[in-house]
């Protein structure tokens, strides 16, 4: 490993002994000769199965590889603890149970050293099915993009989500963006901000990265205090961007109403939400060209409720 590695690799462990061998071995597939050009930072948090010896046991197998052992029970914790342990110029994260393209990472870490981006965002590839796994990487081909332009498809969710898995991005930023100690939507909290604090920015569609989701996961079983941590993620959202932004802001404010406004316990909270609503019944929020026909009807069908 260099003395001073160009990218911090972080991967949070918790409870994974099924999966993290195998995403384990689809970095090193991954990651190639370039390997030497990174550090592996592991954290085992509080896992009650096996996942402490197979850790080891990488990390016995392999140089690059460090492990932290905590208990925070917290992902937010835990990213924000790797973070002070890395060293890289470049921080990306690995959930212990998704996949990365074979081959992937020798031109990515290239363009970074080359190009010096502040981030190389990348699309997800969101699998359900773990069979149409195929490891197929058809190269590296980004575009450079505005910061506009990645607010933008960030807050339409096309190309872009709050994700820091599979994103590249300065660790300069994230020391300015502390993660905050949430144990769901910590990525969203810090990413709107992010950006902001970005402005060389590229965007790879074709994704290296296989996020798989698995029945039961975090943003498929919400309950109020999961939904208390994303309003107050759209909250400070809202005031992290630019007014120039509010109506596709308006956005995520009609998704929370029309999907969890049941779970709304707190009469505050129910006044937040509904206050956005009523903000999105105007000329500005339906002439706008980048708000989705799909919102201006939902915009439209909360009329008669408000």
């Amino acid at each position: 490993m260099a003395d001073k590695p160009l990218l911090s690799i972080i991967i949070a462990a918790h409870n994974c002994e099924e999966t993290i061998n195998a995403t384990f071995q689809s970095l090193l597939d991954a990651l190639g000769s370039e390997i030497n050009e990174s550090e592996i930072i592991i954290i085992n948090d509080s896992s009650v199965d096996s996942t402490h010896e197979k850790i080891k046991s990488i990390a016995q197998q392999c140089a690059q590889v460090a492990i932290s052992t905590v208990n925070y029970k917290n992902v937010g914790l835990v990213r924000q603890h790797g973070i002070s342990l890395s060293h890289g110029e470049y921080i990306t994260m690995l959930d212990s149970d998704d996949i990365v393209k074979s081959g992937s990472f020798p031109s990515i870490i290239s363009f970074l050293r080359k190009n010096q981006p502040d981030m190389l965002l990348t699309r997800l590839h969101e699998i359900r099915d773990l069979t149409k796994i195929d490891h197929q990487w058809s190269g590296l081909n980004p575009e450079k993009i505005s910061q506009d332009e990645a607010i933008t498809r960030f807050l339409i969710h096309k190309d872009l989500q709050a994700h820091l898995i599979g994103q590249f991005i300065k660790r300069s930023i994230y020391l300015n963006n502390e993660i905050p100690a949430m144990t769901c939507y910590e990525d969203f909290y810090v990413f709107p901000r992010m950006l902001m604090n970005a402005v060389n920015i590229y965007f790879q569609f074709d994704s290296h990265y296989y996020y798989i989701k698995r029945q039961g996961s975090l943003s498929s079983a919400l309950d109020p205090i999961k939904i208390n941590n994303l309003l107050t993620c759209t909250v400070k959202m809202e005031n992290d961007l630019p007014d120039r932004f509010h109506h596709l802001i308006l956005c995520h404010w009609l998704d929370i109403y029309l999907k969890y406004n049941n779970l709304l316990q707190d009469a505050e909270h129910k006044n937040i939400v509904k206050k956005h609503v009523l903000q999105s019944h105007s000329l500005g929020f339906f002439i706008n060209r980048h708000v989705r026909l799909s919102y201006k009807r939902k915009a439209l069908s909360t009329l008669w409720k408000n």
